[in-house]
């Protein structure tokens, strides 16, 4: 048995990407001997009970000035101790947050393994007198580091951009995708099949990056005109309100359905008995789209997907005709994808065929996972 902390304090939450990839955990501990602890700060609210979650208080992981920068140090002792018995440590990507270079510190000190984890693609450039003081540490901290996972090539990119890359460091990326759970985010029976109500479906925080009100623009003619359509948005944020009034400004409230964020395990049934599925995350100043890991739960579960090509979703989706990407912002063209997709029966089972098929072949649990435990396997010492 493999014992395995992920170190996460002040960053895990659920209906996060991060419940996608403990799915990976929850596999490898019942099919390949591995046993998962999870610390996270007492201010986050993970919960998952296939796990043992041991919770630090904030001020025993984070930095309280500049100058804890040159010697991070885990103050919290009962976790330092479960550190020292475990035979690896997977954390947060240092270049981002202090407590990955804490976890590294930490690890390399006991002579542990340990690996992080990146997904952020989007580099603003640093060149401040801060940046120049921590890039040393942080440089040695890469160097200590078993292994990195990075969900698509382009985290590498951003490496580059921070004059982190060489030979060295890139050997020790492993790329993968977040996992999809194909026999929970399965295709059902759509309820249109039941009613007639054409369900458009849109999952995702309502923030200005992830382009609802685009959709809701594309949609409008469409709401007003048809009677057999529903738009449907789960999620919470700063635009919520702005589109609910939107939305009884222009008539529309009895055609769309503002659902609040369920957990996890809800979601294959809500976005099962939907018809089309929408998101239209764009780029704005200070962030892109890492990977879109709704978009392809979305796929698994057979829907026919309208997608940009926002950051990093070109390479989470690199087939042709497994998916119908448009161009940021373009709400004329949005319109007519999503209107097309309205008037075929026919051509929005081929899409969600096709798109299943996809997530089959790149993303199911059991393809990533074990990709996960090769990774990890070939990281602990030897033995002679």
């Amino acid at each position: 048995m493999k014992n395995i902390i992920i170190f996460r304090p002040g960053v895990i939450q659920n209906e996060t990407a991060f419940e996608a990839m403990s799915l990976i955990y929850d596999y490898l501990h019942k099919n390949c001997n591995y046993n998962f602890t999870i610390i996270k700060s007492e201010d986050d609210n993970y919960q998952n009970d296939a796990f043992e979650i041991i919770s630090i208080p904030r001020k025993n992981w984070e930095f309280n000035s500049f100058l804890n920068w040159q010697k991070p140090k885990l103050k919290d002792k009962q976790t330092a101790q479960l550190l020292a018995k475990v035979d690896g440590i997977i954390t947060l990507d240092p270049t981002i947050y202090q407590q990955g270079l804490i976890a590294i510190v930490e690890a390399y000190r006991l002579g542990k393994p340990v690996w992080f984890d990146t997904s952020i693609t989007f580099t603003e450039i640093r060149r401040d007198i801060k940046w120049k003081l921590q890039r040393p540490l942080i440089r040695k901290a890469l160097d200590q580091t078993t292994g990195i996972i990075a969900t698509v090539p382009k985290c590498l990119e951003r490496f580059r951009d921070l004059d982190l890359l060489d030979e060295k460091l890139a050997h020790k990326f492993t790329i993968m995708g977040h996992p999809v759970d194909t026999m929970k985010f399965t295709p059902q029976q759509k309820l249109s099949e039941k009613d007639g109500i054409l369900r458009v479906l849109v999952v995702g925080r309502i923030l200005p990056e992830k382009g609802q009100f685009y959709i809701l623009e594309a949609m409008t003619t469409l709401l007003q005109k048809r009677s057999n359509i529903q738009l449907q948005f789960i999620g919470s944020g700063i635009l919520k309100s702005l589109l609910e009034k939107e939305v009884k400004k222009r008539g529309i409230g009895e055609k769309v359905l503002f659902i609040n964020p369920v957990p996890h395990n809800q979601l294959p049934t809500i976005l099962g008995a939907a018809d089309i599925y929408v998101s239209h995350a764009v780029n704005i100043s200070r962030w892109e789209e890492y990977f879109g890991v709704s978009n392809i739960e979305a796929m698994s579960c057979g829907l026919p997907c309208v997608v940009t090509s926002s950051g990093a979703i070109l390479y989470a989706i690199r087939e042709k005709d497994v998916a119908i990407m448009v161009s940021e912002r373009n709400i004329i063209q949005l319109q007519e994808v999503i209107t097309n997709l309205l008037d075929s029966e026919q051509e929005r089972y081929k899409l969600g065929k096709k798109a299943r098929q996809y997530v089959e072949n790149y993303y199911s649990l059991p393809r990533i996972a074990n990709q996960y435990d090769q990774m990890l396997q070939e990281g602990f010492p030897k033995k002679n």
